[in-house]
This record gives C-alpha cells, sequence and structure tokens, in this order.
C-alpha cells in the first residue's frame, strides 16, 4: 500500500465510525419503540412482550458487533497516528492537519476537519509549494516506514 492510501483510510475510518454509531442508535430507537400495547383489550400481549424482547435482543447483538467493528476501527486509527508520529516533527503535523484532521473551535465540536495543503501553509505563515515539499517529503518517510514494515513481515 502506498503511503498516500495508507493515511487516506483515515478519513474512511472516521465516516465508517460515525455511520456506525448511527446505526447503532437507529437499532436502539427501534429496540425501545417497540413496547406492548397499553390499555385496550389485552388479546395476544405476550406477542406483543415478544416483539419488544426479540428487538432488544437483536439490539444488543448489533450493538456488540457494532462496538467490536468500531474498536477495530479505532485500533487501525491509532497504527497510522503512531506511524506519522515517528516523523519530524513538521512532519507530523503537516499530514495530521491533512489526513487525521483537526477540530476547529469555532465550529461543531463532534466535526473533524481535513485541511487542504493551502489551509495549512497558511497556518504556517508560508507558500504553498513549501506544505506540498514538506508534504512530500513526509510521504516518503512514511513509505519508508511501511516498506520497512514490510520487509520485516516476510
Amino acid at each position: 500500500m502506498r503511503a498516500k492510501q495508507y493515511l487516506q483510510q483515515i478519513e474512511k475510518i472516521d465516516k465508517i465510525i460515525q455511520n456506525k454509531i448511527i446505526e447503532k442508535e437507529q437499532w436502539f430507537a427501534i429496540a425501545t419503540n417497540t413496547t406492548s400495547q397499553i390499555g385496550g383489550e389485552r388479546v395476544q400481549s405476550s406477542v406483543s412482550q415478544q416483539k419488544m424482547a426479540d428487538a432488544t435482543e437483536r439490539y444488543y447483538e448489533l450493538s456488540r458487533e457494532i462496538d467490536q467493528y468500531i474498536d477495530s476501527l479505532i485500533r487501525k486509527k491509532k497504527e497510522v497516528i503512531s506511524t506519522i508520529e515517528k516523523l519530524k516533527p513538521i512532519e507530523y503535523d503537516v499530514l495530521h492537519k491533512v489526513y487525521i484532521g483537526i477540530i476547529i473551535p469555532d465550529e461543531n465540536p463532534r466535526t473533524v476537519r481535513y485541511l487542504s495543503l493551502e489551509e495549512v501553509a497558511e497556518m504556517y505563515k508560508k507558500s504553498y509549494p513549501w506544505a506540498t515539499s514538506v508534504h512530500g517529503r513526509a510521504l516518503k518517510h512514511v513509505q519508508d516506514i511501511l516498506d520497512e514494515r514490510k520487509n520485516d513481515n516476510e
């Protein structure tokens, strides 16, 4: 895998985690909205109770699966982050802002923003070519780390 693809996994992982959290919330809503009938005739109340029990059991099964999947994604994200932490501070910071993202204080606190190289250059009060140069060097160093890992595993 090339360094850029390796780093781009983070944004995809973040989106998958967000979607899985939403999916878990939806299953919770389904499980908790399936209630037994209150009042009126009490015909087939055991069916309604069984339906609620089935929905609740299904929620817990899916919730556990989703949590395990999220945990595996978080482990992968930590692996990628620990890889770029091996770089020089400026290279780490540029890759972090572009691929790991940052939370902007003035924006929604749950929103991660992935900065462009233009935005990174502006943050450092440097030129765009400076940002692309640092970015390129950092990608090369990440690729060296990935190649070394691959060679160690063979």
